[in-house]
């Protein structure tokens, strides 16, 4: 199959300048392909194919370098053969990718901590790891859209160089460590989920979201709507840390999620996250305490705001809980004074 889209492509190289408009293919050469190279058969299986390359070159739209036929294969099987579905995510993408700017490597870099490729699964797909409890507790507000945008880069590169015929699609794993109620991402996993089902059709292997709290974990229940019945089906959410889940993923851990990896990467990550500012703040503190006192280490000050963290969740959680007996006591009381409005 791929041998004779090869050809095809070789046939339109051959003609493009006396046949072709604006790098695609007319009908008259599609129609001479056919006949030159007896390859009407082959054609006819791939006749989405064809029917896409005309009605673009009728619309005078260019298909990009980048969309090649493994991912134009992947959006006729997300449109489950539904071509006028299929010609329009193929319009939509390449308007998106006009306007949408992908971060190099080099600008990847600075969010290497937060958003990074780390090993493969089990079933050998790249693995994604995506700290997002991270980036809303140390981000600015005005921040999150670029962290956004480094994830959907970050998926670019990964379908450009990471994934092969072998191993198709990639797994990725988001740590909500950190997230609070008050401080959920909302309008991040909207638009990141939107753009990857959108432009990365039939990419997801696996999506896992762990260290999501009780509390938070109901309130995403909004996001998950957003998702398609295919991507729903691909998604697992674990509430606490738990090793024993992430072993029957992933080959290796990644020592942000607990493991003893040693990488590169996770040395990297290790190193960037030692507390330099804890340090700082306590030197220029220094020369006001006598030399008798001692100061709070840096470990001590993130073991205590840790702690704090945790009563909050705590404390939150036992509103919630409280408010709705609240409400069930209400909902008693109204079945006593008013039989007819008891739900039985």
């Amino acid at each position: 199959m791929c041998g004779m889209v090869f050809r095809l492509c070789n046939f339109f190289a051959i003609h493009r300048l006396s046949g072709f408009k604006d790098g695609l293919p007319s009908r008259a050469w599609l129609k001479a392909y056919r006949t030159s190279s007896g390859a009407s058969q082959s054609l006819a299986s791939e006749n989405w194919l064809i029917q896409l390359l005309t009605e673009l070159e009728n619309q005078g739209i260019t298909l990009p370098e980048r969309i090649n036929e493994d991912e134009l294969r992947r959006f006729y099987t997300a449109a489950n053969g539904d071509f006028s579905c299929f010609l329009l995510s193929i319009k939509k993408t390449i308007r998106w990718r006009e306007t949408y700017r992908i971060l190099s490597q080099q600008e990847l870099e600075m969010w290497s901590n937060m958003v990074f490729w780390h090993d493969h699964d089990m079933l050998n797909r790249p693995c994604l790891i995506v700290r997002l409890g991270l980036a809303c507790t140390g981000l600015p507000s005005h921040e999150r859209p670029r962290f956004a945008q480094a994830i959907i880069s970050q998926v670019e590169h990964g379908v450009q160089h990471l994934v092969d015929e072998d191993s198709p699609q990639l797994t990725v794993i988001v740590d909500c460590d950190g997230i609070s109620p008050l401080k959920i991402p909302m309008q991040i996993m909207r638009s990141c989920s939107s753009l990857l089902q959108d432009n990365f059709p039939n990419c997801l292997g696996h999506l896992l979201v762990i260290r999501l709290p009780p509390v938070v974990r109901v309130i995403a229940q909004t996001f998950i709507q957003v998702l398609k019945p295919v991507t729903r089906k691909k998604l697992r959410i674990e509430g606490n840390m738990n090793h024993r889940v992430l072993s029957k993923y992933l080959k290796t851990i990644p020592s942000c999620l607990g493991g003893n990896c040693t990488c590169e990467i996770c040395s990297d990550i290790h190193v960037r996250q030692q507390p330099r500012s804890s340090i700082n703040e306590i030197d220029m503190a220094r020369p006001y305490f006598s030399d008798g006192e001692d100061l709070p280490s840096p470990r001590q000050t993130s073991q205590a705001d840790v702690h704090v963290s945790d009563n909050w969740n705590h404390l939150l959680r036992t509103l919630v809980i409280g408010i709705l007996m609240v409400w069930i006591v209400i909902a008693l009381i109204a079945g006593i004074y008013d039989p007819e409005s008891r739900p039985f």
